[in-house]
């Protein structure tokens, strides 16, 4: 029995310290001003996914992405929207055909990032962990 529980251990083990690890890739900000302290990873999914539109009644979400050239970005795309960058790319492909939405804006460099989450209450971004976010607001991500 010690046997076969061993090796169930070093697997659950070796995920959450994956998780782990992905997670101190990045870091979410948002606007200062705004409330929230911590985000559910379904709920930062579905803001990313546009498919919720607002921070519990305070307002519309406004987030943007990284542009591709970012490493974290795919990291991001994988570990929090659950998708590969081409199923991501297809995902928004069939939003803008079908009428349903548009992607997120593309920031260039991760100052843009910081500079469009601290020009708008309702943004949402991403930058890597290393990164000082300026004046934006550190949340994590459960």
């Amino acid at each position: 029995m010690r046997r076969a529980v061993l090796p169930l251990v070093l697997c659950v083990l070796a995920l959450a310290t994956r998780s782990l690890a992905a997670d101190q890739l990045f870091k979410v900000i948002v606007h200062p001003e705004n409330p929230v302290t911590a985000i559910d990873r379904g709920f930062l999914r579905d803001a990313y996914l546009k498919k919720a539109k607002e921070w519990s009644g305070d307002g519309a979400i406004r987030p943007v992405d990284l542009s591709t050239k970012f490493s974290v970005r795919a990291k991001f795309t994988q570990d929090v929207l659950k998708k590969t960058p081409t199923q991501l790319k297809n995902y928004w492909n069939q939003q803008i055909f079908s009428g349903k939405g548009v992607p997120p804006p593309e920031a260039e460099s991760t100052a843009a990032v910081i500079k469009y989450v601290l020009a708008n209450p309702g943004a949402i971004g991403y930058i890597p962990a290393n990164i000082d976010p300026g004046g934006a607001k550190v949340i994590a991500v459960k």
